[in-house]
């Protein structure tokens, strides 16, 4: 399905019920592989002790975390209040807000550094989000931003998405979506940073391993712990969601090492810098 503006509403509203009811779930499957790119984008930014930062789509707070580890002065804001919740819960020394990536709640020149870990992908209108960060950002500062990297056969999207594209059954309830790889893709980036005001914009491939002791652990993480994917699958019929989990399973014990399954998850990380 093309995304156009009529989308934009529909997306959101779904977007946003999702992740209210998925935070603790994509916290439990995903937290420690989306922890993995953290510091990775915090340097890529340039980040310094000291620094005043907006972790944008900061969900359980991962970066703001890391960030605060490095001598930063982070802040963190998500659309879901059940994200902030668990945010708070899990870092009650760091500060979280609940706003929208697209209209941000701070004036301008505020920070030094904004980052939003897998959060670009999940957006209806991305170009705003950018806009709002290069107008928060002092100048001199950095956008750095992380999605999940193309999917690829024999690593965790290209084993998951593969089995349903093969074995489920197309599903029309779900609204319309923008590409859910797009920023994965440099050109694409560039499309959206260089019109926001930022230069010297640079995209590059971070591996990542997802490190499971059961074969399932993978299916399930899509099946619970995601919204669209988990929407996609809970809408299978039950014969065809478990063909699919069967299919996914075999690949991921494929990948076994010892008594654990490392599965390949690598983000794509990306940075643009704010003229000083």
């Amino acid at each position: 399905m093309k995304f156009s503006t009529k989308d934009i509403e529909p997306f959101t509203a779904f977007e946003k019920n999702g992740w209210e009811k998925a935070a603790e779930a994509y916290h439990d499957h995903w937290g420690a592989l989306s922890a993995q790119s953290a510091i990775p984008m915090l340097q890529l930014a340039g980040l310094k002790q000291g620094a005043d930062v907006l972790d944008v789509a900061t969900g359980a707070g991962y970066i703001a975390a890391a960030a605060k580890g490095m001598g930063a002065n982070p802040i963190g804001l998500d659309f879901s209040s059940a994200q902030v919740e668990l945010a708070r819960k899990t870092n009650p020394d760091i500060e979280f807000l609940e706003g929208n990536a697209q209209d941000l709640p701070f004036n301008d020149q505020k920070f030094d550094v904004v980052v939003m870990g897998f959060g670009m992908n999940h957006l209806p209108e991305p170009e705003k989000a950018a806009q709002e960060a290069w107008r928060v950002l002092k100048p001199g500062g950095a956008f750095a931003f992380s999605v999940w990297a193309a999917p690829v056969a024999g690593e965790g999207f290209g084993i998951v998405l593969s089995a349903i594209e093969s074995h489920g059954v197309p599903n029309a309830r779900l609204p319309a979506a923008p590409p859910y790889f797009r920023f994965a893709d440099p050109n694409e980036v560039k499309a959206v940073l260089e019109p926001a005001g930022f230069n010297d914009i640079s995209t590059a491939i971070t591996p990542q391993v997802w490190r499971h002791t059961r074969p399932d652990e993978v299916f399930d993480a899509f099946n619970e712990g995601a919204v669209r994917a988990t929407a996609m699958l809970k809408c299978q019929p039950e014969k065809v969601r478990e063909k699919i989990r069967e299919v996914v399973r075999a690949e991921v014990c494929e990948l076994a090492m010892g008594e654990d399954y490392l599965i390949p998850v690598p983000a794509s990380l990306s940075v643009g810098l704010k003229e000083s």
